[in-house]
């Protein structure tokens, strides 16, 4: 069960603005194993590629079953100036974590700038922060079944970038990033790619695994083991807090992935001291821009 709750407070954003928009639908498809095409840009740049920008969506209609929140969007969206041409487009979808009781879950103004969903130049990236389902019962907690069920993620996704336009280039990597309770959302996403509905190519889980880890370790076996030309190399991060809920489950994942022969720089499961609320804005623009990248503050589990 999740233990700090991430909060919805304002933190300092990092590099890209942009006025917030709807977007439309478009229809689009994934493919398995790979991403397939989607459709380029909400506001068309002057040599006809795509400048960096963040919006809301309003609503989704693939997130329908996470219901709706006074006040708030169903996603958020950020992205790096896509330049006419691009052959790459690189997918990343985050996960937030739960809130207090009575704190508003603020998604554009706390969640995505917290997110550490802060972009390199390159690739060519579109970040996407679904609004998880208020749990009943339970205030503050989320879940997110709208991305776990076959095809889920991947309407998600084609819905969310439908205002691009039909010259966005085809996705060519998945990255998913989740914090605190939303490691569950991802580790049942991952479960789901399993079945080959699509291929995850990497998975960065910010104090975020709080219980079985049997559905990480089994996608980064089967991701492993996925090594063929045109296929993006695998990596896994997992960071967890000593003396907390993560550390357990986070050294069994890390025992499995020895056991497999899977290591260090690209599957990794790691210690750190930082405050549970700092991990994503700590760890996660340094994962985005190399996933082997070294991470201060942390060791080895």
């Amino acid at each position: 069960m999740p233990g700090p709750i991430e909060s919805s407070r304002p933190v300092p954003a990092h590099g890209i603005g942009g006025r917030m928009v709807a977007l439309t639908r478009r229809a689009a498809l994934f493919a398995a194993p790979a991403l397939a095409s989607c459709g380029a840009g909400p506001r068309s740049g002057v040599s006809g590629g795509i400048p960096a920008g963040e919006m809301a969506v309003p609503r989704l209609n693939a997130l329908s079953a996470h219901g709706t929140l006074p006040g708030e969007p169903d996603a958020a969206l950020r992205w790096t100036a896509i330049p006419a041409g691009a052959t790459q487009l690189r997918i990343v979808v985050h996960l937030h974590g739960f809130s207090a009781p009575n704190e508003p879950l603020r998604l554009v103004q706390g969640r995505l700038p917290g997110s550490g969903l802060v972009l390199p130049a390159f690739p060519p990236t579109i970040a996407i922060l679904p609004r998880g389902r208020p749990l009943p019962g339970r205030p503050g907690a989320f879940d997110w079944p709208a991305l776990a069920t076959p095809g889920g993620l991947q309407a998600v996704v084609e819905e969310a970038l439908a205002g691009f336009g039909p010259r966005l280039p085809a996705p060519t990597q998945l990255v998913l990033t989740a914090h605190s309770g939303g490691g569950s959302g991802l580790a049942r996403i991952l479960e789901t790619s399993l079945r080959g509905v699509l291929r995850v190519d990497e998975a960065h889980l910010f104090d975020a695994l709080y219980g079985d880890h049997g559905p990480v370790l089994r996608w980064a076996r089967a991701r492993a083991a996925d090594a063929r030309p045109g296929v993006p190399p695998p990596a896994l991060a997992v960071i967890a807090r000593p003396g907390t809920a993560t550390e357990a489950p986070s050294r069994r994942l890390a025992a499995g992935l020895g056991q497999a022969g899977l290591g260090a720089p690209r599957f990794r499961v790691l210690l750190t001291s930082a405050p549970h609320n700092d991990i994503p804005r700590l760890f996660g623009p340094a994962l985005l821009a190399d996933a082997a990248a070294a991470l201060p503050a942390t060791s080895l589990a």
